[in-house]
């Protein structure tokens, strides 16, 4: 009788076991580094992965930072120079172009501003673009130069990895007090 309990047991604790191993939420899997705060951008909550900086081709102390975010449900990619003085207009394209010679232009959403600033709202299309291809160039068009820069495999990795976070990461609502 008690080999019989011990069995049953076993049984059910494995049982359980596979249970909660369904229930396992695909960003736990991975270590996302999807990071949230109270602050508020624009009055909407976000959250957003680390940022990629990325250093101007041919200019030595030139950087960018291409940092991929989440507000509501809609993936953004901001795209920000660090240099003075570098006017964006709207619509201004931002070219990516991948390993297999194929390009892509995403168009910039945010205002006309000269701090070197772009977002640009990534459609479904856009995140399944960049999740199945490597980037090799960007391009980036400002009214006075023009910005080129090339990522990494580890920086195309880490895109990836991040656009899969946010794909699945739920931005939670402000805490009520």
């Amino acid at each position: 009788m008690n080999a019989f309990k011990i069995l049953l047991l076993v049984a059910f604790l494995s049982i359980s076991n596979s249970i909660k191993a369904q229930k396992v939420n695909p960003v736990d899997t991975l270590s996302c580094p999807i990071t949230q705060n109270d602050l508020l951008l624009e009055g909407k909550l976000f959250a957003s992965a680390p940022p990629i900086l990325l250093r101007v081709s041919n200019e030595e102390y030139e950087y960018a930072a291409f940092q991929l975010g989440k507000r509501k449900s809609r993936i953004y990619l901001y795209f920000k120079i660090f240099t003075d003085n570098v006017c964006v207009k709207q619509e201004q394209p931002l070219e990516l172009y991948f390993k297999n010679g194929e390009s892509y232009i995403l168009k910039n959403s945010y205002k006309v501003n000269c701090e070197g600033t772009a977002a640009l709202e990534l459609t479904v299309r856009d995140v399944k673009k960049l999740m199945t291809h490597s980037i090799n160039t960007i391009k980036f068009y400002t009214l006075k130069k023009d910005y080129e820069f090339n990522p990494s495999a580890s920086d195309n990795q880490n895109i990836k990895m991040y656009l899969h976070c946010l794909k699945s990461y739920k931005v939670r609502k402000k805490k009520q007090f």
